[in-house]
């Protein structure tokens, strides 16, 4: 059975980042004095586990009114494996959902929102780990289908390929969490792009572990991406804190 890199543990985690701002050509003017919140979660059971996060990003620029949430987004993946005792355990079948909604202020001031279509995917999961689970390298190849009632474009390639990795006492550092995702897929849209990559590598430190508090910790994540949100690449700082439930 398969978990998911993203998590250490089985459970829950509440994220909060300060975002530093874009680099880049794409959209760089709008990621700036805004924080985000992560909520994440992963269950692992006997038909294979659960994985699911909701980001909210908040605009705490005080020379904007629009001082609420302004975007929120929606994650769940359910990897199904009842073969576990196989030479096939390491694969499994995954389902997905995607999807949200935002706000922005137009050219005269007035707040409109938008939506981020539904997408659904489904495809193979294949996970490579170690027998403690404290290094997990994870490969996903998914069909996306992508809901989009903008002028009626389709997905271009429907395809997704993801890879998902989390390393544990990273560099022989106690305590020490290397972890992160790579996305990569096909997509049409208004611009008529059809290539988007993301990816969100993270270095946390269990922090608590000095003064016996194991849940809390510190640390960066960096946001990279091209034709995600606008045509170009963007590299995005953030610095933040992770509150484990255990």
């Amino acid at each position: 059975m398969c978990l998911l890199a993203l998590s250490a543990q089985a459970g829950t985690n509440l994220q909060i980042y300060y975002d530093f701002g874009s680099l880049g050509t794409a959209c760089a003017n709008q990621r700036t004095n805004r924080v985000t919140t992560t909520l994440e979660l992963f269950y692992p059971d006997n038909w294979g586990n659960t994985f699911a996060f909701i980001d909210l990003d908040y605009n705490i620029n005080p020379n904007d009114p629009k001082n609420t949430p302004f975007q929120g987004y929606f994650e769940i993946a359910r990897c199904l494996n009842f073969w576990g005792n196989t030479k096939a355990k390491d694969l499994s079948v995954q389902v997905e959902y995607n999807g949200g909604l935002g706000l922005y202020k137009d050219a005269v001031g007035d707040i409109r929102g938008y939506g981020i279509n539904h997408a659904a995917l489904v495809g193979l999961n294949y996970c490579l780990h170690t027998p403690d689970y404290k290094n997990i390298f994870n490969l996903e190849l998914l069909y996306k289908y992508i809901v989009d009632d903008y002028n009626k474009l389709a997905n271009q390639v429907p395809l997704q390929f993801t890879f998902v990795w989390g390393c544990d006492d990273f560099c022989t550092a106690p305590g020490l969490r290397f972890s992160g995702f790579l996305d990569i897929w096909g997509q049409r849209n208004a611009e008529g792009q059809s290539f988007v990559m993301i990816s969100e590598p993270q270095l946390w430190y269990n922090v608590g572990r000095w003064f016996k508090c194991p849940n809390l910790h510190i640390g960066t994540e960096i946001e990279f991406s091209y034709n995600f949100t606008g045509n170009g690449f963007m590299c995005n700082p953030c610095l933040g804190i992770k509150w484990t439930f255990d």
